[in-house]
C-alpha cells in the first residue's frame, strides 16, 4: 500500500508520525484482499494554531472507488483517530454495496412487506444520491472524470483536494488541459495539487513543468510537491538526481526534508556522498532527524 503522509504546522510531528503509521498498518491489514500497489492512502494532518484546531483528512484509494473522510478537532489524537474510524466505516459500507449486500436487505424487506413494494423501488432508485459524498460504484470512468472535474472548480477547498486526488488516481490524459490552468493559481495548495495530479497523469512528460516548478515556484509546499511528483520518474530520466540533491539545499526546511528521503533511497554514490555532506552542515532540527534516518539506511547499505 502506497502512503503520503504530510503534516503542516505540526510541534510533536515524531509522535504523530508514529500513531499515523500505526493507524496505517491496522487499514493494510484489513485491505490486504487488494494487491498492494492498487492502494494508496494520503494522510494530510495539520494544525491550526490561531483557533488551536488539529485536521486530519483522508483519501483512500482502491481499484475502482475512492474514500475519504476529514475531523477536526481540539486534541490531535482524537482528530487523527476519529478520521480513520470515519474512513473505515466507510470502507465497509463501499465494500457492502459492492457485494450488494446493501439490495439484498430491500429485497428481503419487499418480501416480508409487499404493500411497500413501490415505496422500496423508489428508495432503490434514489439510493445512490443517498450515499454522500462517496461516487456511485456504478459511475463509468467518463462519469467519475466529469464528477472529478467538477470538485477541483468547487469553492470548498476539501472538495477540491478531493477532486484532484481523485483525478491523480484516475490517470485519465484528457483531463491535463483542464487542470493545468491551475498552476497559475494564487493558491499554492491548489499548484501542489495540480503538480501531484500532472505528474500521475502525464509521467514522463510531465517533467519539465515539475523541473520548472521545483526550481522556481516561491511557495515550499509547490517546491515539495514537485519534488514528490518527479521522484516516481527517475527511471524514465536519471538526469533527476541533480535536481533532488540540489534540493537538498532549498531555503526551506520542509523541502529539504523530503529531499533527504528522496536522496537517500537511491542507489548511487553521488546521492550517498550529498547527503554525507548535508549532514555535516544541516543546522534544523527536523531535517536532522530525517537525516539520522537517512544515515541509518545508508550504513545498511
Amino acid at each position: 500500500m502506497k502512503r503520503i503522509i504530510e503534516l503542516k504546522h505540526v510541534g510533536a510531528k515524531p509522535h504523530v508520525r508514529t500513531l499515523l503509521e500505526e493507524l496505517l498498518d491496522r487499514l493494510e491489514e484489513k485491505l490486504r484482499h487488494f494487491p498492494g500497489d492498487t492502494v494508496s492512502v494520503h494522510v494530510l494532518f495539520e494544525e491550526n494554531g490561531t483557533h488551536k484546531l488539529f485536521r486530519t483528512a483522508l483519501t483512500c484509494h482502491v481499484p475502482g472507488h475512492t474514500v475519504a473522510a476529514h475531523e477536526e478537532q481540539r486534541e490531535a489524537g482524537v482528530s487523527i483517530r476519529r478520521a480513520f474510524g470515519e474512513l473505515e466505516r466507510q470502507l465497509e459500507k463501499q465494500k457492502a454495496v459492492v457485494r450488494h449486500e446493501h439490495l439484498l436487505r430491500r429485497v428481503k424487506r419487499i418480501q416480508r412487506a409487499p404493500l411497500l413494494l413501490w415505496l422500496s423501488a423508489g428508495l432503490l432508485l434514489g439510493a445512490g444520491s443517498a450515499m454522500g459524498e462517496e461516487p456511485s460504484p456504478h459511475l463509468t470512468p467518463q462519469e467519475r472524470v466529469a464528477e472529478s472535474l467538477r470538485l477541483i472548480e468547487s469553492g470548498d477547498p476539501y472538495e477540491r483536494q478531493l477532486g484532484f486526488l481523485r483525478l491523480e488516481a484516475l490517470r485519465d490524459p484528457s483531463t491535463a488541459e483542464a487542470i493545468r490552468k491551475h498552476l497559475d493559481s494564487k493558491d499554492p495548495d491548489l499548484r501542489a495539487y495540480t503538480l501531484r495530479a500532472l505528474a500521475a497523469i502525464e509521467g514522463p512528460a510531465a517533467i519539465p513543468q515539475l523541473l520548472q516548478s521545483l526550481r522556481a515556484d516561491r511557495d515550499p509546499v509547490v517546491r515539495r510537491a514537485a519534488l514528490l511528483g518527479l521522484e516516481p520518474l527517475r527511471p524514465h530520466d536519471p538526469s533527476l538526481l541533480q535536481a533532488f540533491i540540489a534540493a537538498l539545499r532549498d531555503r526551506k526546511p520542509e523541502v529539504r526534508m523530503a529531499a533527504v528521503d528522496v536522496v537517500s533511497r537511491i542507489d548511487d554514490s553521488a546521492a550517498r556522498d550529498a547527503i554525507r555532506r548535508l549532514n555535516k552542515r544541516e543546522y534544523s532540527r527536523n531535517v536532522r532527524r530525517a537525516l539520522a534516518l537517512a544515515m541509518k539506511r545508508l550504513g545498511a547499505q
